[in-house]
C-alpha cells in the first residue's frame, strides 16, 4: 500500500512507521524540517520504501503546497494518517489568529485530507486514520468561538481536548460526504512520548504518565489496528477508543463546518 503519514517521526507515529515499512508499505512521512528528516532516517534508516514531504501543518498555505508536491510524485494515496498533534503549554496563535492547538490538530488534518482526497479516490480501499485522545464520545457540545479563540487557557483538559473533539467532528462530517472513503479518529491510549512528557502536560498528571502510561509502541499498534483489523471496517466516521467503536451524539452543520475552516 502507499501511505502518508504526519508526525511519524516520533513518538506512537514512528512506531507505526516501523510496522508498515516492515510490512513493505510505501511510506510518504510530512515532516516540517530537515532535522526531523534526518531524525527519521536515523529511527528508521534510508530505505527507497520512505519519501519524505515538507510542511509546517499550522500554515494552511503549507498544507496546500505538501498537497501538490505529493500530487506530482504519487499516483494514488492506499491510506493517510493523521497523527501529527499538538499540546501546547500556553495560548499560541496562528497566522490567521486563532489558538494554534485548534489550528494543527483540527483544521490541518481536514484541509489536508480534502486536498489528497483525489489521491485517495484512485484506491481500491482507502481508509483515514485520525489521532484523537480519549473521553471523545463523551462531549456533549463545541463552542466553536471558543475554540478559536478561547476565554481561559487550560492545559490538556482546555483547548487540546476541544481541538481533539473538532478533528472528529470535521471528519466524521467528510464520512457523511464521501462513502468510498473510510475514516476514523481513535484514542491511542496514555503513551509516554515527548508529547506527555513536555510542559503541556499538567503538573499533577505527571507522576500518572510515568507510573501508569504505556510505551509508544502500544498506541502506534492501536492506530495501526484502527485501519487494518477488519471488525472496524463495517463503518466509516468512527470513534475508536478502548478497542470499540463508540457512539457520538454531536454532528456539525455544514454552516458550522464553515465557520470552524473560515
Amino acid at each position: 500500500m502507499d501511505i502518508i503519514l504526519t508526525g511519524g517521526h516520533s513518538g506512537i507515529g514512528l512506531e507505526l512507521t516501523k510496522m508498515l515499512l516492515q510490512e513493505g508499505h510505501k511510506i510518504g512521512l510530512i515532516v516540517r524540517s530537515e532535522k526531523r528528516k534526518n531524525d527519521a532516517i536515523t529511527a528508521l534508516g534510508n530505505s527507497d520504501q520512505l519519501d519524505f514531504f515538507f510542511a509546517d501543518l499550522s500554515k494552511q498555505e503549507d498544507i496546500a503546497e505538501v498537497a501538490r508536491s505529493i500530487h506530482e510524485k504519487w499516483d494514488k494515496i492506499d491510506g493517510l494518517f493523521n497523527n501529527a498533534g499538538l499540546l501546547a503549554d500556553k495560548a499560541y496563535y496562528s497566522d490567521r489568529g486563532y489558538e494554534m492547538q485548534f489550528e494543527v490538530n483540527a483544521i490541518a488534518p481536514y484541509l489536508l485530507t480534502q486536498q489528497l482526497k483525489p489521491l485517495l479516490d484512485k484506491a481500491a480501499k482507502p481508509f483515514v486514520i485520525n489521532t484523537g485522545t480519549g473521553g471523545l464520545h463523551q462531549q456533549k457540545a463545541l463552542d466553536i468561538a471558543d475554540l478559536k479563540k478561547p476565554k481561559k487557557f487550560v492545559k490538556l483538559l482546555g483547548s487540546y481536548l476541544k481541538s481533539k473533539f473538532a478533528l472528529l467532528l470535521l471528519m466524521n462530517h467528510l464520512a457523511s460526504q464521501w462513502p468510498n472513503i473510510r475514516i476514523a479518529t481513535v484514542n491511542p491510549g496514555p503513551n509516554k512520548t515527548d508529547m506527555t512528557s513536555g510542559t503541556g502536560m499538567p503538573g499533577w498528571l505527571l507522576p500518572f504518565r510515568n507510573l501508569m502510561f504505556s510505551g509508544p509502541a502500544k498506541g502506534g499498534r492501536i492506530l495501526y489496528s484502527s485501519a487494518f483489523d477488519t471488525k472496524f471496517h463495517s463503518k466509516s466516521g468512527t470513534y475508536i477508543s478502548g478497542n470499540k467503536m463508540k457512539s457520538v451524539k454531536v454532528v456539525l452543520k455544514a454552516e458550522e463546518v464553515q465557520e470552524m475552516v473560515n
